[in-house]
């Protein structure tokens, strides 16, 4: 099972945030049966085109306007070009919320009893509720491969996935060196059920404990770059020493660095996390300082592929695959 190993804050008299002791990823415990490590570099580089025109199910977590899903919609169509199968892009129209569960809950229900599909990917919205009804379809015979959001059920093809924890690691260790081994950071937190945030913040705090930082700060914006903006704003009316403010995505970061470019701040180090469009226009403008290229792109060509190979040749996987760079991204990756 998922073991969500959530932070417990401590915010005493000094207001510094207690770093978890644990910062190790979460996944079920069939899944930590194969290390991430033994996955094969052939895992990326084998691909094939299909010989018939399979249906592929891609159920996005939220709505395609926003910038990662439209970047995973993009790949995901290309890759059906590519590798010539049937992709149907299916997508609530409500942002990512607690609600949209249900949609999806309903979609996959929907998919089992009306359309006749080979395969079903899946951005989940929520890592066990979900569970039932993706056990339903793969009961009917339906393959699923998950993608970004692991799923707690050791029945489905594989998770494909972007390692967060060693992305958040390699963000806090690049934020250490920055500032010369020492420091005050708040992080703007995602979503305080999702595994993709909770794998996000133990790696900044591991990686910020590589130096003597002082963290002020944990809160949850929930991915959104309005209640980011309006969290950074009381920040800085309570605090007068923030040197960082690291944000678990770009929409975060761009709303943290609206805040401080609204206030009368000292500059702060803004940085975000998923290198989309909008975060990278926002580093080249000089908005954010840095980000971690997420690659959507290559996660959802990936996880196309692999359910391909499965249909066409009944291949199977290790039950994690992570793609394996977290490259920090700043106005020097440009140059």
């Amino acid at each position: 099972m998922i073991i969500f190993m959530l932070c417990l804050l401590n915010f005493g008299c000094n207001n510094q945030a207690k770093i978890s002791e644990n910062p190790e990823p979460t996944f079920s415990k069939k899944q930590l049966s194969s290390p991430v490590s033994q996955v094969s570099d052939e895992i990326f580089q084998t691909e094939i085109k299909a010989t018939q025109p399979w249906k592929i199910a891609y159920i996005l977590k939220t709505t395609p306007q926003e910038p990662y899903w439209k970047d995973v919609k993009e790949g995901a169509e290309k890759a059906a070009q590519n590798f010539n199968v049937d992709i149907s892009i299916i997508n609530s129209e409500k942002p990512q919320t607690t609600e949209f569960v249900e949609d999806q809950i309903i979609l996959v229900a929907n998919l089992i009893e009306t359309e006749e599909i080979d395969g079903i990917i899946i951005g989940s919205s929520d890592s066990i509720r979900l569970v039932p009804a993706i056990e339903k379809a793969i009961n009917s015979g339906i393959p699923v491969i998950a993608m970004d959001t692991p799923l707690n059920s050791d029945r489905i093809l594989t998770f494909v996935g972007f390692d967060n924890f060693a992305g958040g690691k390699s963000m806090g260790e690049w934020v250490v060196k920055n500032l010369g081994g020492k420091g005050t950071v708040a992080i703007l937190d995602g979503a305080p059920n999702h595994d993709n945030a909770i794998q996000r913040r133990l790696g900044f705090t591991a990686g910020l404990k590589t130096g003597d930082m002082k963290i002020i700060a944990i809160e949850s914006a929930n991915w959104e770059q309005s209640k980011a903006q309006e969290i950074t704003k009381n920040l800085l009316e309570k605090f007068d020493n923030i040197d960082v403010i690291i944000a678990a995505n770009d929409s975060m970061a761009l709303g943290a660095s609206q805040a401080v470019e609204n206030s009368q701040y000292p500059p702060i180090i803004i940085t975000g996390f998923d290198g989309l469009e909008n975060g990278l226009q926002a580093i080249k403008q000089g908005k954010i300082t840095a980000t971690i290229n997420q690659a959507p792109k290559q996660q959802a060509r990936l996880a196309i592929q692999l359910m391909i190979r499965h249909l066409e040749n009944g291949e199977t996987f290790p039950n994690i695959i992570l793609l394996p760079n977290t490259e920090v991204i700043t106005s020097e990756s440009f140059d």
